[in-house]
């Protein structure tokens, strides 16, 4: 496997990929609003990295993580994952694991404070064992209005 921060020629398979996962979650998905994102992304130097984990022929993106910065009121540097996503029939095998020690180690080497991310409570028993396994607390509950 291959982790490496994603070019231009991999957002309609990184599309793909999130567009999966918001119907999984019966989300709803702008495609164009995603994709502008994403070459924000690639024009500036933003306080993102958006990772992505290929196969070994590095043709076929298996997952990816989307890590984003932001400076807290203190000054304090805290790092959030948006969207860690690793494709249905290649869970379980260190995809998802291996893209979230990539981003610990991106923030130890930036002075990056503390990592956060949010969790629905309906997701599955080995994500969250994942993230204790990682070292990541339940720290905090999130409540949320849809408007």
């Amino acid at each position: 496997m291959i982790v490496r921060e994603f070019t231009e020629k991999d957002i309609n398979e990184m599309t793909v990929l999130m567009k999966s996962l918001c119907e999984i979650n019966k989300q709803q998905f702008d495609e164009v609003l995603w994709k502008e994102d994403l070459e924000k992304h690639l024009e500036k130097n933003s306080n993102s990295e958006v990772l992505i984990a290929l196969d070994r022929d590095n043709t076929k993106i298996l997952g990816m993580a989307y890590f984003t910065v932001q400076n807290s009121i203190k000054g304090v540097r805290l790092g959030y994952i948006s969207h860690l996503i690793v494709k249905e029939e290649k869970r379980r095998i260190g995809i998802g694991e291996e893209l979230v020690r990539k981003i610990i180690d991106y923030s130890k080497s930036n002075h990056i404070h503390s990592i956060r991310l949010a969790i629905r409570p309906d997701v599955d028993d080995i994500a969250k064992k994942l993230f204790i396994k990682l070292g990541f607390e339940n720290k905090l509950h999130i409540y949320e209005l849809q408007i």
